[in-house]
């Protein structure tokens, strides 16, 4: 009776098969850390580039307007100032 021979390309190829999931897995959680990492610095670029983000209010010298300071919101983009107020 004659011996089968196994090829050694159809063994390769099955252990090769079995690992492809795992490969799959592993790249695609490196991708989601890569893109979750950049939409974090991302979003407040964006925002803040949008003029969607109000600046830190800082306090006016008083010196600097003698009739008064108002703190309201700001009509063009709606955050919050320090306004001269007219007597």
């Amino acid at each position: 009776m004659a011996k089968r021979k196994v090829r050694a390309a159809g063994i390769r190829k099955t252990d090769l098969a079995s690992w492809n999931f795992i490969l799959f897995l592993t790249l695609a959680f490196i991708l989601l850390v890569v893109v979750l990492a950049a939409m974090r610095r991302l979003t407040f670029d964006v925002r803040s580039r949008a003029g969607l983000t109000c600046p830190e209010v800082l306090l006016p010298r008083a010196e600097d307007c003698a009739s008064g300071w108002i703190y309201k919101r700001d009509v063009t983009n709606g955050c919050l100032k320090f306004f001269c107020g007219a007597p």
